[in-house]
């Protein structure tokens, strides 16, 4: 029996590689096209889908989101970068689809269909507050979350909060929020800034502008999608912790 050349082994051999790369490169082609064709907030029932999703965003969260949020996505008070662990969200309800919007369009980017209806006015540097003021809005706005503090601050903070300062406009008269509008309740512990009375004190006074870049034109659709099913799993998972 006469034995196969050594060449013709090894064109054999890289024709038998090239069939298995090729389907690999289809099952990932088809899956792409799932992952987009589908419903987005019903992908993470899927499981073959959700991690498909998982192994696609992760280098690019990487690469592009982990500078200002974090590698582990647990964000930056300092810079107002949110912690997407905690499933507290500015815009929408953690839905797929709710971050796949912010993630397309940005906040206050510069896109036409960025989240920017409201932002936090700098109501010392515009000389609406005093600094006084000031101080008795941060008391009354701690004491939301954290009870005590002095009574009668808290009292003049509260009257300024839902007159003179126009507070209760956009976070609601029972400091509840807005998630149509992006403004954050002030009545529990997910602050973006931190809650402590500096922080909240600086707030008000100089105003907060926070900013995410659009990715749409940037990143394919495909991998938008999947980055916006890691974080609605990071918030999920986070919050089971």
């Amino acid at each position: 029996m006469r034995r196969a050349s050594p060449a013709l082994i090894l064109v054999a051999a890289f024709a038998v590689g090239a069939a298995a790369w090729g389907s690999v490169i289809l099952r990932d082609q088809d899956s792409r096209v799932r992952l987009v064709a589908n419903y987005a907030d019903a992908l993470p029932a899927d499981p073959s889908l959700d991690a498909f999703a998982q192994a696609l965003a992760r280098p690019a969260y990487d690469k592009n989101c982990a500078d200002c949020h974090g590698a582990s996505a647990q964000g930056d008070s300092k810079r107002g970068v949110p912690d997407l662990r905690r499933g507290t969200w500015l815009y929408g309800f953690g839905r797929v689809s709710d971050i796949e919007r912010t993630i397309l369009y940005g906040i206050r980017s510069g896109h036409g269909r960025a989240r920017n209806v409201t932002d936090m006015p700098a109501l010392g540097l515009t000389h609406k507050l005093t600094d006084g003021e000031i101080a008795d809005v941060a008391g009354y706005v701690m004491s939301l979350s954290q009870p005590g503090g002095d009574a009668a601050a808290i009292a003049r903070g509260n009257a300024i909060f839902q007159g003179k300062g126009e507070c209760f406009d956009c976070h609601g008269a029972d400091a509840s929020g807005n998630i149509d509008w992006g403004v954050p309740a002030l009545t529990g512990s997910g602050w973006l800034y931190g809650g402590t009375r500096e922080a909240i004190s600086t707030s008000i006074h100089d105003g907060r502008h926070g900013r995410c870049p659009a990715w749409i034109g940037v990143l394919d659709a495909a991998t938008i999608r999947a980055l916006a099913i890691l974080l609605h799993d990071t918030a999920k998972n986070g919050a089971r912790a």
